[in-house]
């Protein structure tokens, strides 16, 4: 899942909400004003003046809406991209000195990297949960390639001494990131479940649904 902007059909579609909303908020203004002041002559003016600082007030404010969350999925694609090209240098260390590592713990750091893969490619999903969309940034910036580069600087005669230690911690992170990468998993599904819903009420011809609903 690759974050991506609006599309000019979307950014359209924004505008049209932002007009509705806008003149929807002059004529309440407009109104409200006009009721309260009658029979005054300044009525009219003065709802003109309200109901025009109403629409401005409700345009800024989604304008400034729409702006921030046009900054924060600038923000996540390139932190996405940023982590996807970290994650391609971890595994080209893991893929090319796999022979350095104790062979308990190959598997568990493919699983691991097929894990973060995942979970960055579905970025977006963790925007809503900032603890574990921290903790897995801090996984592949500084955590896992730090637990490998220490291991890599033994000595290779003292590298059977640690292996247990190594294998200890790679089993912690590989755990973690297992967990997230489910949950995230999840979310995708319960989504697509919600999609689906939406789409069997939409598409479902009304007299059909009338006829199952009434157990006929």
């Amino acid at each position: 899942m690759t974050v991506e902007g609006p599309t000019p059909e979307r950014r359209r579609q924004q505008q049209r909400i932002k007009l509705s909303a806008s003149a929807a908020a002059f004529l309440i203004g407009f109104v409200i004003l006009l009721v309260l002041m009658l029979p005054s002559p300044w009525a009219f003016a003065a709802g003109a003046v309200v109901g025009g600082a109403a629409a401005a007030g409700t345009y800024g404010m989604m304008y400034g809406r729409e702006l921030s969350l046009e900054r924060r999925t600038a923000q996540l694609s390139t932190q996405q991209e940023s982590l996807t090209a970290q994650l391609r240098q971890i595994e080209a260390t893991v893929r090319n000195r796999t022979h350095q590592f104790p062979p308990a713990t190959h598997g568990q750091l493919r699983m691991m990297l097929v894990g973060l893969e995942e979970i960055v490619q579905r970025w977006e999903t963790l925007d809503r949960a900032p603890e574990q969309q921290d903790a897995v940034f801090h996984t592949i910036t500084n955590h896992l390639p730090r637990t490998l580069e220490l291991f890599l600087g033994l000595p290779d005669s003292a590298k059977p001494k640690h292996a247990e230690e190594f294998k200890a911690q790679v089993g912690l992170m590989t755990e973690a990131v297992a967990k997230t990468r489910d949950q995230v998993v999840k979310k995708d599904l319960q989504a697509l479940k919600s999609n689906r819903a939406l789409l069997e009420e939409a598409l479902t011809d009304p007299d059909e649904r009338l006829f199952k609903d009434e157990g006929l």
